[in-house]
């Protein structure tokens, strides 16, 4: 009885320890896990746990492990494990061995952590040559050098993705990496690199060596073609002054090469034409105090088709008409923020042998024009940026001939209108996008056939409806408009016209008034003076203010000394009529008008009046002549253009200034006699 309770005890311990092995962190909850990752996130594990065998891929991160020996990975040894991420643990040192008996692992990230270069030989080590291993991370680490023998243990001969960015190495000799037989890519970006020996490699595509310190071009051509298999090349932010295209032209397969964010300020006449496959250039973002400077054939390689020069304080003078001489096969060009203002004649005259263009970006370099190239030359053009310039219009024939275009960028300038001229519909049917947003378009009825495109193909509009302006414009609102402008514009123009004509009007009242008078009075046919018979001898023009003068003094010499027949209006007016039908009649009636002439006479409308009518008279020969008595120095203020003519051009005869009145009353009387009794 006492036996079978033993055997009882020990097989249910058995049972519960079975159990307990066979639990793993999926089942427990430790980790999250889908069918094929597990996700220990901030689980505070200091070993890596046992996982179901499905998990192909996991994601141990934010935990600690300061150090790792193969214990720590030990429950993951030798299972179906082919991504493994490391981040942000701590890990500080990494013992030999480790990882070789996970032959499985595709990808390994250690990136964030706290490892030194000394754990790189241990890492690499590690890896048998049945390993499947293609891409190791050691990103945002404390690497400050790379040793020699680092690699010298790696057995692995699958095609090696290595990035080592981030970090603090200053000096780099790419020999070092010659143990990893089949390196295809090395990225020792954001470094702080200011020495790099290139040395050789047989097997490397692709080097990424931007944001570093370097200030002089690294020559890979160095012992020849050391890099035969190398096609792109990053250099961009670095400190860069000088291209030596011997540095480089010997890299045969040498496709794409970014020098952008340097200190680049000369291109050399034929800098690239040497390179045998270079097809993209990035030259941009160029930091150097003097801006850049382009030679004639800079660019002479048929071979180029895609060449960035954005943002070099580039202007025209600073580039060679020539520079792109050459460089028929370019495809792809963006010279935008630059400043090309008011000198596009000669970016035409530059740009113009880039006949196969197919991009064109020329955004944000002030243009007051789209370059007339584009409808000349360009005709395989399909994508055309020439936003946040100031383009305020185009020739209708520009884009004629620009049949395959597919994007247009004309955003955010400075155009009011569009005409369906502008954008033939040839053109309109093949775009894939187009923008007008951001431009100050003014909202007339010109621009109905653009919003009712818009509202027909909204798809093809970049951003709409944002920054799209008159998109409420249709054309029964223009019909309306039209019949109340209309309308609006004949009142206002009426308004306008009244205005005017009762300013003419009171400007000018007297000589309209004397024009109607002479129409209405004057005889159809004028008499010569000598056979006319006339009422009176002399008409006086006098104001009030100097009727004691007329009455008290000229009168009684004049008419009753010489029996001189003086026409004066408070005696000789008919009464019941108007003032100006008297003056008008009574001095066509009169042989000569005498004018007493003071400044009270020259302030009188009416005595104005009256001087023009007779000066009218005269020139009409209606009257023989007019007399001029000044009685006072007329006052500036007072001088009318008329009156100051008057003096000017006739004798006048002076009363205040002459002491013998005689002599005076007998010039008078001489001057007011008939002709044919002097």
């Amino acid at each position: 009885m006492l036996e079978g309770r033993k055997m009882l005890v020990v097989v249910i311990l058995v049972l519960c320890w079975t159990s307990v092995a066979c639990q793993d962190a999926c089942s427990t909850g430790l980790c999250r896990c889908t069918a094929w990752a597990a996700h220990c996130i901030h689980t505070n594990l200091t070993y890596i746990p046992k996982f179901p065998p499905g998990i192909t891929t996991i994601y141990f991160k934010y935990n600690s492990l300061p150090y790792i020996d193969p214990t720590t990975v030990l429950n993951i040894s030798n299972t179906g494990v082919s991504d493994l991420f490391l981040n942000h643990n701590e890990i500080q040192y990494i013992d030999e061995n480790v990882f070789q008996n996970l032959s499985r692992i595709d990808r390994l990230d250690l990136s964030y952590n706290l490892l030194t270069s000394d754990s790189l030989r241990n890492i690499f080590s590690s890896f048998q040559r049945n390993s499947r291993l293609t891409t190791i991370t050691a990103r945002h680490n404390r690497l400050a050098d790379i040793p020699r023998d680092a690699f010298e243990d790696f057995k692995s001969s699958e095609r090696i993705t290595l990035d080592l960015s981030h970090n603090k190495i200053q000096l780099l000799n790419i020999s070092s990496f010659s143990g990893i037989q089949n390196l295809h890519l090395l990225d020792v970006s954001f470094n702080n690199l200011s020495t790099l020996i290139t040395g050789f490699n047989q097997h490397l595509q692709h080097i990424h060596i931007s944001n570093n310190n370097l200030y002089d071009l690294p020559d890979f051509c160095k012992y020849g073609n050391s890099f035969p298999e190398l096609i792109k090349m990053y250099l961009q932010y670095n400190r860069i002054v000088n291209i030596v295209p011997g540095y480089l032209n010997c890299l045969e397969k040498l496709e794409i090469l970014d020098l952008e964010g340097n200190s680049i300020f000369l291109l050399k006449t034929n800098s690239f034409h040497s390179f045998k496959s270079l097809n993209w250039l990035s030259i941009s973002k160029q930091t150097s105090s003097y801006p850049l400077f382009i030679q004639e054939r800079a660019f002479n390689n048929s071979k180029i088709r895609y060449l960035n020069l954005l943002r070099n304080q580039l202007m025209t003078n600073r580039i060679n008409e020539h520079s792109f001489d050459g460089c028929d096969g370019l495809e792809k060009l963006d010279l935008s923020q630059n400043n090309f203002f008011k000198d596009e004649d000669k970016l035409n005259v530059t740009i113009a042998p880039l006949k196969s263009l197919q991009i064109l970006y020329i955004v944000g370099c002030r243009l007051q024009n789209i370059p007339n190239v584009v409808g000349k030359y360009f005709h395989n053009l399909t994508d055309l940026f020439v936003s946040y310039n100031q383009i305020k219009s185009w020739p209708n024939n520009l884009f004629e001939e620009t049949i395959n275009m597919k994007a247009l960028d004309l955003s955010h300038n400075s155009i009011q209108t569009i005409t369906s001229k502008m954008l033939p519909k040839m053109l309109r049917k093949g775009l894939k996008t187009i923008s007008v947003a951001g431009n100050p378009l003014v909202c007339k009825c010109e621009l109905v056939w653009l919003i009712r495109w818009i509202h027909r193909e909204p798809h093809k509009f970049w951003d709409y409806p944002n920054d799209y302006r008159c998109l409420n414009i249709t054309e029964r609102i223009c019909l309306n408009n039209t019949a109340a402008f209309i309308s609006v514009t004949t009142v206002t123009c009426i308004f306008i016209c009244v205005i005017l004509i009762a300013s003419v009007i009171n400007k000018y009242i007297w000589h309209i008034k004397y024009h109607i008078y002479m129409w209405r009075y004057r005889p159809k046919q004028l008499l010569d003076i000598a056979e006319k018979h006339f009422a009176h001898d002399v008409f006086v023009a006098y104001c009030v203010e100097d009727g004691d003068w007329v009455l008290h003094d000229l009168l009684p010499i004049v008419e009753e000394g010489e029996n001189i027949k003086l026409c004066i209006h408070e005696r000789d007016f008919l009464g019941g009529q108007l003032i100006i039908d008297n003056i008008v009649q009574h001095m066509e009636n009169s042989r000569k008008v005498l004018v007493v002439l003071s400044n009270d006479f020259a302030r009188s409308k009416w005595c104005q009046f009256e001087m023009s009518l007779a000066q009218k008279l005269v020139i009409d020969r209606s009257i023989e002549s007019i007399v001029v008595v000044l009685l006072e120095d007329i006052e500036a203020v007072n001088m009318s253009k008329s009156l100051n003519a008057l003096l000017k051009t006739t004798t006048y005869i002076k009363w205040q200034d002459n002491e013998n009145k005689e002599i005076v009353w007998q010039m008078v009387k001489t001057s007011l006699k008939r002709q044919y009794e002097l």
